[in-house]
């Protein structure tokens, strides 16, 4: 039996005028070593398939430019997507997270319906710290915020209709 010792009401946004950031998780970042051999221990031991992918991007890290390549893989359980990540070529905040903590969930990525560079501004205006960005067309891409306790992907792309 659980019991409510204390509950605290929501604190008030100081941002009022501005929506909230954050309003529709896309996936769960899970960084690791060797995605491989993590894409056989999910489809084996726990009869989840992964479909794995190379990309490259270009962006920043920590405010300086960089290139990277990286194999990625996804897989959906029930309404959760799962993203496997391994940096094969270049600095990333991936690599970062893997040599400072080991493989584990790495960030929470979130639908932005903003343009990259309004999120961006989003992020300075807030004095919210931006990891990395990925720049994938001219109004596209990611960033990867440091949140206390947490690191948040914004995916920026322009959706269907």
């Amino acid at each position: 039996m659980r019991k409510v010792l204390s509950e605290n009401k929501p604190q008030n946004n100081n941002n009022a005028s501005e929506e909230p950031m954050l309003k529709e998780i896309h996936h769960l970042g899970i960084v690791v070593r060797d995605i491989e051999k993590k894409v056989k221990y999910f489809t084996e031991k726990l009869g989840i398939p992964f479909k794995i992918s190379t990309m490259e991007h270009s962006g920043t890290l920590h405010g300086e430019p960089m290139k990277y390549k990286a194999k990625i893989a996804f897989a959906k359980i029930g309404s959760l997507t799962l993203e496997l990540l391994q940096t094969v070529e270049g600095n990333t905040v991936f690599e970062e997270f893997l040599n400072e903590h080991g493989e584990g969930i790495h960030h929470i990525s979130v639908l932005s319906k903003e343009p990259l560079d309004v999120e961006i501004e989003k992020c300075r205006k807030r004095g919210i710290k931006i990891l990395q960005i990925d720049r994938l067309a001219p109004e596209q891409g990611t960033v990867y915020m440091d949140v206390p306790g947490c690191i948040i992907e914004l995916l920026c792309f322009k959706r269907q209709k």
